[in-house]
């Protein structure tokens, strides 16, 4: 009995990591990739390192201009990337849910339901990036 509450322990721990890491990745993803719904950039929401860091840098505008095509062609990279793999993140994740939700009783499992979806409500996770699609899973 004790293995298998440790066991659950792991795998919670596991799912609370795993969701933790996939918010952060959407996020970031959703940072980076396009501004807000008023049209503010990305820089009014959520700065990259570097531009958290230019200040304390003294970043010249000469070093800005340099750096800004560097930060807008990671962004593009960084999207690229996460699309390919969102598929396969995305199957991973949904196979845990299906086999924690297997342990779980009907009443956690409806419980366990709603937190997933006030977690995705809470970090914005259905949110759509530029192309429209909705965004990335959430544990």
């Amino acid at each position: 009995m004790i293995k298998a509450s440790r066991g659950r322990a792991a795998v919670l721990l596991l799912l609370t990591f795993a969701a933790g890491l996939a918010v952060g990745l959407a996020a970031e993803r959703y940072t980076l990739h396009r501004g807000t719904a008023d049209g503010s950039s990305h820089r009014e929401r959520g700065q990259t390192t570097i531009e958290r860091f230019a200040d304390d840098l003294g970043i010249t505008p000469e070093q800005k201009a340099r750096i800004d095509p560097i930060v807008a062609e990671t962004r593009e990279q960084m999207s690229a990337v996460f699309d390919r793999v969102r598929p396969e993140w995305e199957a991973v994740v949904d196979s845990a849910r299906a086999r924690i939700e297997a342990v779980l009783t009907a009443d956690q499992v409806q419980r366990y339901r709603a937190l997933l979806e006030q977690q995705e409500r809470e970090h914005g996770a259905g949110a759509e990036d530029a192309n429209g699609e909705s965004g990335g899973s959430s544990d």
